[in-house]
Parts: C-alpha cells; structure tokens; sequence
C-alpha cells in the first residue's frame, strides 16, 4: 500500500509539473468591466509608415491608443516614440528584436525586457510599461522574470490575423465578431503591407462610437484586469 500511495503521489506531481509547464503565470488577457470600453493596441513598431497613419487616424478621433514597441524600432523612429508620448499614448514593452523566447533563461528574458525599458525612459516615456511577449508566447522563465521586475504581462483572447492576407473588412469583421466590454484588440503597425490594418481602423473607430463604446489605454484599464 505504501508503494502504491509512493506511485500515486509520483504520478500526481507529474501531472502537477505538466500543467504548471502548459500554465507559467497568468497573464492579462481581458478586462473584467461591464462598461463599454476596450483597450486598442498595436504591435510590432514603429514602423514607416504605417504608425504615423494610425497616429494621426487616432488624432482625428481622439482616441488613445497602446503601442506595444519593438526596442530596436524605437531606436530607430525615435520621432515616433515621441509622437506617441506627445499624443498621450500608451508604450508597453514588446521585446527588443521580437525574439521567439520560448527556450530563454530567465536572466536573458530580464535583460532583454529592461533593454526596451531604458530605451523608452531613454526617449522621455514615463508611464507605466507592461509587457506583451513576442507572438503571444508565455512561458515559466517569462512569468518569472516579470515577476521579478513586477511587470503585467498584458496578452490578448484572440488576434484579428491583420498581418495575413486579408482584407481591412475581414480584419474588422474578426473584431466585431468577438466585440465585448473589455475587449483587447491587438492590431499591429510594425511590418510589411500593414494599409489594410490602417483601414480597418479608422473603421472600426467609427464603428464602437456608434455602439458607445470608449477607449481606454491598457493603463487605464489596469484596475479591471481581475475579477
């Protein structure tokens, strides 16, 4: 019997282990309100130039935004960055070069994060930076190193696949299929052939004032990330 309960306690940590693998931390995926708000984001930039049309998209409806930075973009649009912060933008940190992670130690992943950090406070930002991994990605050595440097990890429920082949209206369409209070929309202004994500935009802007809706900067939107 002994042995039995010696297997049987074996087994159970197995599984144990495997599921805190598969679930490292919990990382922000949505916001628990009932108000109708969302939180617009983008990945993947600065880039040319894409960024400076949702910027200015942005700027004739007065809607704030949270631009999820590539370190080395930053570095190299410095003016964007600027812009953004002027414009009372959202910054979060999206990696430096958009490294896959998954495989990383924790004290690479904390480099890597508190590089981009200083690069943004570098450039005159000074509100709160959370942290989205590149692709989505959240594993244990990440969550851990977000612990240590006490940094939300602020993910999505789905992505309106704007970096494929489709067209502004399926990327819209994508959205307001899943559209809710507390929704994080993740577009991306970084990378290639990114006019129909600006389309889709100013579209989908057009369309929550219609429906009511508000947006809201992810640090705004902080204090609804748990029930």
């Amino acid at each position: 019997m002994r042995l039995l309960n010696c297997y049987i306690g074996l087994i159970l940590l197995a599984i144990s282990s495997l599921v805190m693998a598969k679930d490292p931390g919990q990382p922000i995926r949505h916001f628990y309100t009932n108000q109708k708000v969302v939180a617009l984001t983008f990945d993947d930039g600065p880039g040319v130039p894409y960024t400076r049309q949702i910027l200015d998209i942005l700027d004739k409806y007065q809607v704030k935004a949270t631009f999820y930075v590539l370190g080395i973009s930053a570095k190299t649009h410095p003016e964007l960055i600027k812009e953004m912060i002027q414009k009372g933008h959202d910054i979060g940190n999206h990696s430096t070069q958009h490294d896959l992670m998954k495989k990383w130690p924790v004290a690479k992943i904390k480099a890597d994060i508190q590089k981009t950090d200083h690069i943004l406070r570098e450039l005159g930002y000074q509100g709160q930076i959370t942290y989205r991994g590149p692709f989505g990605v959240n594993t244990e050595n990440i969550a851990k190193a977000l612990n240590e440097l006490n940094k939300p990890h602020v993910l999505f429920d789905f992505l309106p696949q704007d970096w494929t082949p489709i067209s502004a209206d399926e990327i819209y369409q994508n959205i307001i299929t899943r559209l809710r209070p507390g929704l994080i929309i993740t577009l991306h202004d970084g990378g290639k052939r990114r006019q129909q994500t600006v389309i889709a935009t100013e579209k989908l802007i057009k369309s929550l004032n219609e429906q009511g809706y508000q947006f809201k900067t992810v640090s705004e939107l902080m204090p609804f990330a748990k029930k």
